[in-house]
């Protein structure tokens, strides 16, 4: 807990370069040799977003530090109408813009809890931090879809 609120406020005081260029994750779905109780976080964004910048720089990377996340977690951002290419959960080449369409994420930002092979484990989770209560918001989503997968027949 402690290690996510330092990261936050880190990540929000320094207003790094990567933070105001808006750095996308990492995109690739595929992971040939995955746990199937992976649990992929995917941060759907848009370039000059605001309120995906906390998001991406402070919430979703301090997911795998905690311990009850680790490494069952990845971290991944897909940028809603980009043309850009990444690999999708099944090995092959899809547009960031397919992706948004396919999971029906329509605004900036959401964050999608998918399974390894792209199905959803929880409720999507759309829009930014208004209140300060997004950190709550996000661990309860990232629990509910841990305890889908684990109860996922294999």
């Amino acid at each position: 807990m402690k290690a996510r609120l330092r990261a936050i406020v880190l990540a929000l005081l320094a207003g790094s370069a990567g933070a105001l260029s808006g750095t996308p994750l990492e995109a690739s779905l595929h992971a040939p040799t995955d746990r199937p109780d992976r649990l992929y976080v995917v941060l759907f964004s848009l370039p000059d977003c605001a309120y995906c910048v906390p998001i991406r720089n402070a919430y979703l990377p301090a997911l795998p530090d905690d311990p009850r996340f680790g490494a069952r977690v990845r971290i991944r951002e897909i940028v809603i109408g980009s043309p850009r290419l990444l690999t999708d959960f099944d090995g092959k080449p899809a547009r960031h813009a397919d992706l948004a369409h396919r999971y029906g994420v329509k605004f900036a930002p959401t964050v999608l809890f998918l399974d390894a092979r792209g199905a959803a484990r929880a409720a999507p989770l759309p829009g930014g931090d208004g209140s300060g209560l997004y950190g709550g918001y996000l661990e309860s989503r990232v629990l509910q879809a841990l305890d889908a997968g684990a109860a996922a027949p294999r």
